[in-house]
């Protein structure tokens, strides 16, 4: 299914959710999102010590939650009791850090919701990766998913037993890069910097599908489409909505 979709549309993709407004990687932004009517959400996983999957971006709790240390080092029910809403805002106090199967629960009713799910750097992060192909399995949705990383250990495991679309990012970027990494991916995650027609060029040239990260104003959003992006991750998708419509592109 995200083969085709990437095929045939431009992909807006809500990085974390709806970023710009709620607090990130919660369920509240998640459904903002999907509610804007972005075709894909984004999200990062780690596990916990007591290797449930949860979502959240950083390695520690010191940014977007009132806890500290490393999320690994914490069980689910600890992490649980944690506030990660407030940081962005006081009325957001009480929103908690999901786990990856309420996040499932939640998107499994829109069909045609497509998942960015990336799985963070940690020494764990192949068991994580293992464990959440399991769970979108059960759910019967990963065939709506593209899994990401940064580590090449992760985009090479994808590949190799599985057989799944991976999105990576070039060499310079990703750790335990091997000599055959970079062909073994499907998509690739292109820094607002490096955005040149070239550039991209040079990714679909391998049939690897250019994706921008983050446009969020008018001009970045234009500037991906021209210069070949396939699918833009944007923290505010409203400017990307617009412009994408504006020009016919979904």
């Amino acid at each position: 299914m995200i083969k085709e979709a990437l095929k045939n549309k431009f992909i807006i993709s809500g990085h974390r959710g709806y970023s710009h407004k709620y607090p990130e990687n919660t369920l509240l932004s998640f459904q903002a999102a999907i509610e804007l009517g972005v075709d894909m959400l984004e999200l990062d996983l780690h596990l916990s010590s007591d290797k449930v999957i949860m979502i959240m971006h950083d390695n520690s709790l010191e940014r977007t939650t009132n806890g500290k240390g490393l999320i690994r080092e914490k069980t689910c029910s600890e992490l649980k009791e944690l506030d990660a809403g407030g940081w962005k805002a006081k009325y957001f106090e009480g929103l908690k850090i999901p786990t990856f199967e309420e996040f499932l629960t939640m998107v499994k009713p829109y069909e045609n919701l497509l998942l960015s799910v990336e799985i963070k750097v940690e020494p764990d992060d192949v068991a994580c990766t293992d464990a959440a192909i399991a769970m979108t399995n059960a759910f019967g949705v990963t065939h709506r998913c593209v899994f990401t990383s940064f580590d090449a250990l992760v985009t090479d495991h994808i590949y190799d037993k599985y057989g799944l679309p991976n999105l990576g990012y070039d060499e310079k970027y990703m750790s335990n890069v091997k000599p055959d990494s970079i062909s073994k991916l499907w998509s690739i995650g292109v820094p607002l910097h490096d955005m040149t027609i070239e550039h991209t060029n040079m990714w679909r040239e391998k049939n690897i599908w250019p994706c921008p990260f983050c446009p969020d104003t008018d001009e970045q959003v234009i500037h991906c489409i021209e210069n070949g992006g396939a699918m833009v991750t944007c923290n505010d998708p409203l400017p990307a909505l617009y412009i994408v419509k504006e020009r016919g592109l979904r």
